[in-house]
């Protein structure tokens, strides 16, 4: 049964977020307003503090991709959290709790970080930042496992990132970083073409987005590029040799069938995957941790999947994810 929190963050999100755009500019300046706005209750949780940084500082991103590094006093592994916001938003408070409780349990620096966004910045900038700031992780944490988790845009740049490095390392196997030793994908946003079913059978049913929003937002990130590109479009990806891969997602909400899609391409590649869908609930609910009960129960499962993965020895990480990459190009 839906909590009565749900329904009531069902009815506030309707009236916060779920309005046609009258043009892009003003769904931009709708979505950054909001951002700025949304502070959830709960804070970081004790013995975990917060703290601006940045990470890498190569040319390409100078200088280096801006983060907010989250961490217990004596971390053990690292996370990459990929915010959500429709390519086009989105601000660390509004993650702080949820980063705070994946860096207390876990154990973990948790580095959320705040990748270059649309329309000033359109593909491929969020996606160079993310795979920049991998990169960089890697390169400073050799010893220490590492995972990715994002939602939305997010859970697109999570799956894309994934993408990226698989093929890095096909390209170059010595000189490319080690792939996740898991990855989180909350409520994706998956395909840029937007020919899934679901975006119009639950138009009425999703609380925040329209797909009129969805298509604008996408419009700005993609301005022109190819919306099959599986870097934009996980969908259209081939999914093997990526590492096991969790996936969330509402029954109700509109981008519904890009999660399903993933889990099942990822599946037919022979990834292990985690699939969690809940009935009524809000786009991205794990987000809302402090608010809703289902989301402090699908945390709870997030975590444990994480934390599986987590306690693996980096060196069996990386052999698995070579010998996966081979048997993958092998034919």
């Amino acid at each position: 049964m839906t909590s009565f929190s749900a329904r009531v963050a069902d009815r506030g999100f309707r009236l916060l977020m779920k309005r046609e755009p009258a043009s892009p500019d003003e769904l931009v300046m709708r979505l950054r307003r909001i951002a700025a706005m949304a502070r959830l209750p709960g804070g970081l949780p004790s013995g975990v503090t917060a703290r601006k940084t940045t990470i890498g500082n190569e040319p390409a991103v100078p200088p280096g991709v801006p983060a907010v590094r989250v961490s217990p006093s004596q971390p053990t592994a690292t996370v990459l959290y990929l915010h959500g916001g429709a390519f086009i938003s989105g601000r660390f408070p509004t993650y702080a709790e949820l980063c705070g409780q994946l860096a207390k349990r876990l154990n973990a620096r948790v580095f959320w970080i705040d990748y270059r966004l649309a329309p000033e910045a359109a593909y491929p900038a969020a996606l160079d930042d993310a795979h920049h700031a991998y990169r960089a992780l890697a390169e400073d944490y050799p010893d220490e496992p590492l995972a990715l988790i994002g939602d939305s845009a997010g859970g697109n740049l999570t799956l894309a990132t994934l993408l990226r490095l698989r093929d890095a390392q096909a390209a170059s196997p010595d000189s490319s970083p080690r792939m996740p030793a898991c990855a989180v994908s909350i409520s994706p946003g998956a395909d840029a073409v937007g020919d899934t079913p679901s975006r119009q059978a639950n138009a009425a049913s999703d609380a925040m987005l329209t797909p009129r929003m969805i298509e604008m937002a996408t419009d700005l990130y993609l301005a022109g590029h190819d919306p099959r590109d599986p870097y934009v479009s996980p969908i259209y990806g081939d999914f093997r040799g990526l590492p096991p891969l969790m996936l969330t997602v509402s029954e109700s909400e509109a981008l519904r069938d890009d999660a399903y899609r993933v889990a099942h391409r990822a599946r037919q590649a022979g990834v292990a995957v985690t699939l969690r869908a809940r009935w009524n609930m809000p786009h991205v609910w794990p987000v809302f941790h402090s608010m809703l009960p289902e989301a402090r129960q699908d945390v709870t499962e997030i975590v444990g999947f994480m934390r599986r993965h987590l306690s693996a020895p980096v060196a069996c990480t990386r052999a698995v994810a070579r010998t996966k990459l081979r048997l993958a190009h092998s034919g």
